[in-house]
């Protein structure tokens, strides 16, 4: 009688398991139930395209490859065009009485300005906020132009470097490297402000340095006692007021480029350096 009892309690164990197994396998979804994975979502892209100029500027755009005809555009002054474009545009424009092109890249800003030759030329942005001044394109300054910079503004132990439109960041690292200084820089582009700080890192002077994504015109730049500026003609007119309002008596500024006007009567020093291509680059040395 025992022997039956183990026997049938054997077979309703095995029973009752093989029935949990089955059970956890009916919930399991059917392969052909589970849905596909979803495509990447792809967000629209702008180009957008600023007119720093005081002129109406008329233009033509073409996606690249298109057989179309190129599409006619005007922008006001100070105008600001959004295209909505996933793919990069060739872009069309008169200056000087001759046809010009380049490629704009999408989910890129660019800007219309006058070069240094009056002549229209089109730059890479700097941002695309309708509310904020576009003060320059992305141009780094070279490395023996930047150490210059500092050179002639005689950066000591106790200044504090800013460095308006900073982009990576690399006039403020070299003061806190070489004079071990602090220093504050601010872009407009978060892309630049990023790159900056991974330089610092990379440089060992993150206790040292700041890098603010900000606008330059809005910035409370009071502490400095060294302000280094690679801007545009334009820029620099626009900038001078803040410059006299804000910075403290004995700050010095030194303007890449190009000079300040109206400040003929602070400038105490002019220079010129050759970078590594032998280009030569105009320093400006002026005391507030």
């Amino acid at each position: 009688m025992k022997r039956k009892v183990d026997i049938v309690l054997v077979v309703s164990i095995v029973l009752l398991g093989l029935t949990l197994v089955w059970l956890s396998l009916d919930r399991q979804p059917a392969a052909s139930s589970v849905p596909p994975p979803s495509p990447p979502v792809r967000f629209a892209n702008e180009i957008t395209i600023r007119n720093l100029t005081k002129d109406l500027i008329t233009y033509t755009v073409t996606p690249m490859g298109s057989l179309n005809a190129p599409a006619l555009k005007y922008l006001r002054a100070g105008g600001l065009e959004k295209i909505d474009e996933r793919e990069s545009l060739v872009i069309a424009y008169w200056a000087a009485g001759k046809e010009k092109t380049a490629v704009l890249n999408s989910g890129m800003p660019y800007c219309f300005r006058s070069d240094e030759n009056e002549a229209l030329q089109i730059y890479p942005g700097s941002h695309m906020k309708e509310d904020t001044e576009d003060l320059a394109p992305y141009v780094p300054s070279p490395m023996e132009v930047a150490a210059k910079m500092l050179g002639m503004a005689k950066v000591g132990p106790k200044d504090v470097v800013y460095d308006l439109g900073c982009g990576d960041g690399r006039i403020v690292i070299l003061a806190a490297q070489k004079y071990r200084v602090r220093g504050v820089g601010v872009d407009i582009d978060p892309q630049r402000i990023e790159e900056a700080q991974a330089a610092a890192l990379k440089a060992g002077v993150v206790k040292l340095v700041e890098f603010r994504v900000g606008d330059a015109m809005k910035l409370d730049f009071s502490p400095a006692t060294v302000l280094t500026l690679y801007l545009l003609p334009e820029s620099n007119a626009l900038l001078r007021p803040l410059l006299e309002s804000r910075l403290k008596p004995g700050s010095r500024v030194v303007s890449h480029n190009y000079p300040i006007p109206g400040w003929e009567s602070r400038q105490i020093e002019s220079a010129t350096v050759k970078d590594l291509s032998q280009e030569e680059h105009s320093l400006f040395l002026y005391r507030r």
